[in-house]
């Protein structure tokens, strides 16, 4: 099952928050979503570098982290070959492989926002938005997909 909503990734109520980040043992995470991730819970930011530094994380891998002290679980999705752009067949085998976890784990629920848009430099309307409904929109896990970003300081400043 997949929902497109507004509002704030990071108060979701979502079991876990999935996030595209570049493969390999590339130190990107202080900007955009990550670097919010890793301000609001630095022990997850640090768990994947570790990760990453071992060389266990290619195009198209996931690494999760269980919920713990309150905390949403993480699953970081290679998708992108560096830090400067995603690619479609990385985000392709990305998301078939988000899926089959989150299947075989049982998993709820799953927050993300437009992974490979942004930063990532693909567009949302015609390359990522299909490939999400392709391979997440069957199978019994709930994703959630933040496709418009709004959090409560953002919402006070247009009233």
């Amino acid at each position: 099952m997949i929902d497109f909503i507004a509002g704030d990734l990071l108060t979701s109520g979502e079991q876990y928050i999935a996030q595209g980040v570049a493969e390999g043992n590339q130190e990107g995470l202080g900007t955009g979503l990550a670097l919010k991730i890793s301000k609001k819970w630095p022990e997850v930011q640090a768990a994947f570098k570790k990760h990453a530094r071992s060389g266990n994380f290619d195009g198209g891998d996931i690494w999760s982290i269980e919920p713990a002290n309150g905390r949403p679980g993480f699953a970081y999705l290679a998708t992108q070959p560096d830090m400067y752009h995603a690619t479609l067949p990385y985000l392709r085998k990305a998301l078939r492989k988000l899926a089959k976890w989150a299947e075989k784990n049982g998993i709820e629920s799953v927050a993300l926002p437009k992974i490979g848009a942004g930063l990532g430099k693909l567009s949302w309307e015609e390359e990522i938005k299909p490939l999400f409904v392709e391979h997440l929109a069957s199978g019994s896990t709930r994703f959630v997909v933040y496709e418009i970003f709004r959090n409560e300081f953002e919402q006070a400043e247009r009233r």
